[in-house]
Parts: structure tokens; sequence; C-alpha cells
């Protein structure tokens, strides 16, 4: 018979379950989410509730300083008139897609920028080591891994070095990509009176933070508030070409960028520094007074669970909906929900040529079992979609009719749109557009176009692996 004891338990158990269901019910966006974790919670007691509590809320929240325009940079006046773009100045054309964006991301489309693409490491790091050495004030740096290498060993270095030089150093690190044997490595910057904050630390948890499931994906470097940095690369050899075997290469872009929009990149950074630490940055060491530096219209998008929405999955459906002529989109991670495919679909059947390239070789083979398995419904529906064979293309860009561009850290999935907190540019520029469209047919002059007849002529083991992988793309 049961005990006082097994009557407590079971009582506490429902109160756990009911309590986690209405919670689902009430903040799932995703039926299919909820309907998962409605199932867990329900069939799986206390275990159940447990998970989504750590893994199943994908919305914190965050304080922040800049949370309307006119509060960003009060000490400088905000920006000037004449450094932001005005609506009535756009080409009618891309209009539409200028107010989705400027309405999505409450932050304005800012003229006068100057943006240098980086290819590869062997660009990107000595560029990055130059600026910091020459810093005078302060540096910056937030990444998602920061490996135990030789690259690694050197940027810590040069920042340790402008601490001594007595630039204020914030390094920003995520708890997840990098290693606690890399921590032991960044230690140093501590012993140079620079600081170190791990985003959302594994150690302690869940105790510590709840969202474990949310990391901070973003790559940000700006030294005096002049000069910024960001992309897909992160501090790591393996970027370098010949620096391992071509296995281990991961081939990538970055991009060097001055004028008003480095003060953007610096107001990400500085509300991300504050959730971590608590520490507000002052605007007179970290920020510079924006000027100009070039001709390059840029936005700053940033997305992350702590929005209300999610900001990069809805300017890339909207570039796609305004899209002309051509897209181009490359990415390491590709899985996409329908409204995404059905924008692609819809892209195709207006005559645009859409054309998607994604690694041979995935180094989450999870996640690319899932992807394949959308390929016959877009190559169906006209959709050009390419492999490219190793180094491990980690790139990411949106080119859109080779006059508007999408880059930064979002790849284009679930954990990028909703649990990730990413940082992207959108640039206005015939210039950026047709370089990075001539890249990447550079790439896609040495990949493998798939055609929907290879597609289904597949094992159909291998299609059984794939199509149960893609049940759980929500999730990925």
């Amino acid at each position: 018979m049961p005990t006082n004891l097994d009557a407590f338990i079971t009582l506490i158990a429902l109160v756990l379950a009911i309590w986690s269901g209405i919670h689902v019910i009430l903040n799932k966006r995703d039926p299919r989410g909820g309907a998962l974790w409605l199932v867990i919670i329900l069939f799986f007691p206390f275990a159940g509730p447990a998970l989504y509590w750590i893994f199943g809320i994908n919305r914190i929240r965050r304080k922040s300083r800049f949370r309307t325009s006119s509060q960003r940079f009060s000490g400088f006046g905000g920006f000037a008139p004449e450094l932001i773009h005005e609506m009535s100045s756009v080409d009618p054309d891309i209009r539409p897609l200028v107010q989705l964006s400027a309405k999505t991301t409450q932050r304005p489309l800012l003229k006068s920028n100057r943006i240098e693409p980086l290819y590869e490491g062997e660009q990107v790091f000595p560029s990055m080591l130059e600026v910091i050495g020459g810093a005078q004030r302060s540096v910056t740096l937030s990444t998602y891994i920061l490996d135990r290498d030789t690259v690694g060993l050197r940027v810590v270095d040069s920042l340790c070095a402008a601490a001594d030089r007595g630039c204020e150093v914030r390094v920003l690190v995520d708890g997840l990509g990098t290693s606690r044997k890399a921590l032991k490595m960044a230690s140093s910057l501590r012993e140079a009176n620079a600081k170190l904050a791990v985003f959302h630390p594994l150690y302690g948890l869940p105790l510590r933070h709840p969202g474990i499931n949310m990391r901070i994906h973003r790559k940000i470097l700006v030294v005096d508030g002049k000069v910024g940095f960001t992309g897909g690369i992160n501090i790591s050899s393996r970027h370098f070409f010949t620096r391992y075997k071509t296995s281990e290469l991961v081939r990538d872009i970055h991009f060097k960028v001055a004028g008003p929009i480095v003060s953007a990149m610096q107001e990400v950074f500085s509300d991300d520094w504050l959730a971590a630490t608590g520490e507000i940055l002052e605007e007179g060491v970290f920020f510079s007074k924006p000027e100009p530096a070039g001709d390059c219209l840029i936005r700053a998008v940033a997305s992350g669970p702590a929005e209300n929405f999610e900001k990069i999955y809805e300017i890339i459906l909207g570039a796609l909906r305004t899209a002309r002529e051509e897209v181009i989109i490359m990415t390491p991670y590709f899985i996409p929900d329908r409204v995404l495919i059905q924008a692609l679909r819809s892209a195709v059947l207006s005559g645009v040529e859409v054309t998607i390239l994604l690694p041979e070789r995935s180094d989450h083979r999870v996640v690319q079992w899932a992807s394949t398995a959308y390929f016959p419904e877009l190559l169906e529906a006209g959709v050009s979609i390419a492999l490219v064979p190793p180094p491990f293309i980690h790139s990411k860009l949106l080119v859109v009719d080779r006059r508007w561009v999408l880059v930064g850290s979002a790849n284009l999935d679930p954990r990028s749109f909703r649990l990730n907190f990413e940082f992207d540019l959108e640039v206005y520029s015939f210039e950026l557009a047709e370089e990075l469209a001539f890249y990447a047919e550079g790439i896609l002059e040495g990949s493998e176009r798939l055609t929907l007849e290879k597609m289904l002529a597949r094992p159909t083991a291998m299609r059984l692996l794939e199509g149960t992988a893609k049940l759980f793309s929500p999730y990925l």
C-alpha cells in the first residue's frame, strides 16, 4: 500500500508538472516545441520539469543601457543627423526592406562607414594584432571561442601588452565555446590589470544560469571606439591554412570597419559586458564621437533570447521577399523552418536565382543529416544547392541583388535565430556585394551542385536517418 511518503512525492511531482506545463502553455511560441515539452514533462516525473527549466526557457531578462535611441551615447548627444540615412533618400526598390529593418532593430541606418573584407586567418589576425598594438585608450573583445593555441596566445599577449600600456581592456568569452584550459591561459589578462569575464559559465550550473542553452556567439573587437572587427572568425589557429591538415581547417571571412557603425558595435558589447559583470563602460574611455570614415550605409543587427523576437530572422525573411534577381547564401549550418522554406520557394517562383553554399562535411553530424533532409524539397522548387569540399566553410553571408549584404556571426538555424546572442551587419553597398558575390562564385566553381535525381537515388536507410534527424530540427 502507498505510504504517506509515496503520496507526498506523487503530490510534489504533480505540482511540478502542472507548474511547468502552465509555463509552457503561456510562454512557448512554437506549438511543436511546446507540445514536445509537455510530453516530456508529463511522462518523466521530476526529470521532465528539471530538463525544461534548464534547457527549455528561451528568453532571459537583461539589463541594458541602450533600450531606446534617445539613450544611446547620451554623452555625445547621440548620432548627428548627418550620419543617419533618411528614409526619403532611400531607393524605392529597397525601401520596404529598409523600413522593416529599422522597425525590427530600432537602430539607425548609418552613413559614412568603411568596411573591408578580410579572408581567412592570414589576413584577419595580423590586422587585428596591428590595431590592438596601436591602442591608446581601450580594447574590447567578445568571442565565442578562444582557443589555447598559437593564435590565442598571440592575441592574449597583445591584449596584455595593451593593458600594460595603460589601456582599459575588457574580454568576454563564452563559457561553452571556450574551454577551461583556454580560460587558464587567458587568466594572464587579469595579472596585466585587464578584465576577463565568462558568459554563462558551465560551472555552478544550473543554479547560476538557468539559460545554459543560450550562448554568446558574437565576434566583436573594438579598439579606442574607432576601429572594429566582426564576422564569423573565432580566436583560433584553425583559420590559418598553413597551420593544420586540410580536414581540420576552417575557411571564413571577417570584416574591418570604421565610422559611426563602430559606436553601435561598442554599444552591443557594452550591454553584453553589463549583463555578464554589472560594470558600465565609461563613454569617454570606450566610446569615441562617431565620425565619417567612408561611404557605406551600415546598420548593426543584434539578436538574442533577450529580445522580443528574432531580429536577424525577420530581416532575412524581408530580404528574400524584396529580392528581384539573385540571392546568394553561404552558411555552415542550415536548418530552415517552414516560413524560411516558403520564402525561398517564393523567391524562386518570382524569378529570383537562389544559390545556397553549404559545407560538404559538417562538424556536427546530426545537424548535417537534418539539413540534408530539406534538400529535395528545395531542389524541386528550383533552389540551387552546392556542397563545398574541405576546408570546412564557416563563412556566413547573404547577398541580395548585388546591392545588399548581411554578414556576421549568425547561421541559418534555430539556434542562431532563437537561442544564441548574435551580431550581424546589414550593409547597403554595390562594391561590397559585388566582391562577396565574386568570393562566393570562386568557391562555387570547385563545389558539387546537387540535383533532385541524385538526392532521391540515395540509399533508403540514409534518407530514413536524415528524415529522423529532421524531426528534431527545432531543437538543433
